[in-house]
């Protein structure tokens, strides 16, 4: 442990430092920006040198392993190809798996969260003291962003600034539109309770259409395990009596 502080730590901080330096800033702030959305407390310098060890390293062992077992020329060029692919496209495929499944869960979050919110404003509430309670009672990857954003205000940011870097932050197109509603409500002075329901039925009404949609989609997705998997296995327990009893005769 003492020799990971004092020589490895330091020894990829300075890495990612300088890869942080070379990456162009656009690459870099896109990168940033997936990383965040995934929900990964990981800098775009240190996941360069990850796809840098699986594209460089990962293949070149694997290559020697297989030479090890004896495998011929064409395989050692197969799983050099192969380990290569994944460990380009294996890092993609994972970032966006992870910003999915966490704006799915934001996503899921928002109606009930919203509702507790209007009800505490409507109750009397400010809306900084309404998204606190929300933090209070609320669990997960929108409670995790709402008590970065609420800190950020506490320590002098402006809501409508903290609020816009909550929706970049996250990803989600349903949670940006209430938030600009937020925000346009305070600016103009509108009951910020009344936006927050009308924004929070429209959720409701999405997610329900939603729901629908993939209860339409089942009985396709249903065809092909039938097809392949059901089918035949009724197929031998009704016909294989009868075709062994015909082989007997």
């Amino acid at each position: 442990a003492a020799f990971s502080k004092r020589v490895i730590q330091p020894v990829i901080r300075g890495v990612s430092l300088r890869v942080n330096r070379m990456l162009p800033s656009s690459i870099s702030e896109r990168l940033e920006l997936a990383l965040v959305q995934a929900g990964m407390k990981v800098k775009p310098g240190q996941f360069i040198m990850v796809i840098g060890i699986f594209v460089g390293v990962v293949p070149a062992l694997a290559t020697l392993y297989a030479a090890s077992a004896g495998a011929d020329f064409k395989m050692l060029i197969g799983t050099f190809g192969v380990m290569t692919a994944l460990g380009l496209y294996g890092p993609r495929i994972i970032i966006g798996g992870r910003i999915k499944r966490r704006q799915k869960e934001i996503w899921r979050s928002l109606p009930d969260a919203f509702d507790l919110i209007t009800a505490s404003v409507e109750a009397g509430l400010g809306i900084d003291a309404a998204f606190t309670r929300v933090i209070e009672k609320v669990t997960g990857p929108f409670a995790e962003e709402l008590t970065r954003t609420m800190r950020e205000i506490q320590m002098g940011r402006s809501r409508r600034d903290a609020f816009l870097d909550m929706a970049d932050r996250t990803g989600v197109d349903e949670l940006r539109q209430l938030i600009n509603a937020i925000v346009q409500a305070e600016a103009m002075g509108i009951s910020i309770g009344g936006v927050i329901r009308v924004q929070t039925g429209v959720i409701r009404t999405k997610r329900r259409q939603k729901a629908e949609e993939q209860a339409f989609k089942a009985p396709i997705k249903m065809v092909f395990p039938l097809v392949f998997f059901i089918f035949p296995a009724i197929m031998i327990v009704i016909g294989g009596p009868a075709i062994i009893q015909m082989m007997q005769l």
